[in-house]
């Protein structure tokens, strides 16, 4: 065998393992990533975020068995729980009232549900609503001594114009904040499926914003990390982790569905300490 034979095998065999991890991440793994924030009274959270089309099992067996096992007393739903295109929501309704018998459930929307056309939009909502779920959209809800908001922003804010359909669209500011929820009461903990305003949240107020959107980067490259954005933005800030502003803190979930590399999907398990670091 020569060297360009060997070089032409190397790579065929570098290519199959790829693959093969890619196959394993995408159909069989997934995740557990914990954090502690210091928010007095908050209750033990798991986060579920960006799940999509993908499926863990019959009727979501496997995701309902990693949630169960971190013993929330809360879990929250930080957007793209479905898929734009979807029209049938009866899964997502099963799915959401299983949730609900191992804790009390809070949604938000994120922007998938809401380019849903006006009549999906409204069956997606009922599912939700009979499922025992509570959507907080443009609401607050106090639990456990914590402040919970729930962001929605209209599809404008996700996308504009131009060639790719991100150009003009709107900004998230503070005064988006106060226009949907007044002034933010202090220890408030932000569900906003887009964590790219993070500053505008910090500005708000919110002790802790939890985000997901960018589904980690679709592919992770060690020591850069995410590569890609919804938005086709290269090597976006804010694609999965711990981050602060100040006294306020983001946790962006790396989510569940769409393709990824070096990416597991993941849930989030989110717990108060006293320290100031997470863990």
């Amino acid at each position: 065998m020569n060297r360009k034979q060997i070089c032409a095998c190397t790579a065929a065999a570098g290519a199959a393992a790829l693959g093969a991890w890619a196959a394993y991440e995408n159909t069989a793994m997934l995740c557990v990533r914990e954090y502690r924030v210091p928010i007095a009274g908050l209750p033990r959270l798991v986060q579920i975020s960006d799940l999509h089309r993908r499926r863990f099992g019959e009727h979501q067996c496997r995701l309902l068995k990693a949630a169960a096992e971190q013993a929330p007393e809360l879990i929250v739903i930080t957007g793209d729980l479905i898929s734009r295109t979807e029209t049938d929501f009866t899964e997502t309704a099963r799915f959401l009232r299983n949730l609900c018998e191992i804790a009390p459930v809070l949604t938000v929307c994120g922007n998938h549900e809401v380019d849903l056309p006006p009549e999906a939009y409204a069956a997606y909502r009922r599912a939700v609503a009979n499922s025992g779920a509570v959507p907080l959209d443009r609401k607050m809800r106090k639990i456990g001594g914590v402040t919970f908001a729930g962001l929605h922003l209209p599809p404008d804010y996700y996308r504009g114009g131009g060639m790719l359909g991100f150009t003009g669209k709107r900004t998230c500011t503070a005064e988006t904040l106060r226009a949907q929820f007044g002034e933010c009461p202090p220890g408030t903990v932000l569900l906003a499926h887009n964590p790219l305003w993070f500053p505008a949240y910090a500005e708000w107020g919110a002790a802790l914003t939890l985000s997901g959107h960018v589904h980690g980067g679709a592919v992770r490259l060690p020591g850069i990390g995410g590569v890609l954005s919804p938005e086709r933005t290269f090597f976006p800030r804010y694609d999965k982790g711990f981050f602060t502003i100040g006294d306020s803190a983001m946790i962006v979930s790396g989510g569940l569905g769409k393709l990824r590399l070096f990416n597991p999907p993941e849930i989030c398990a989110i717990s108060a300490t006293n320290t100031d670091a997470p863990s």
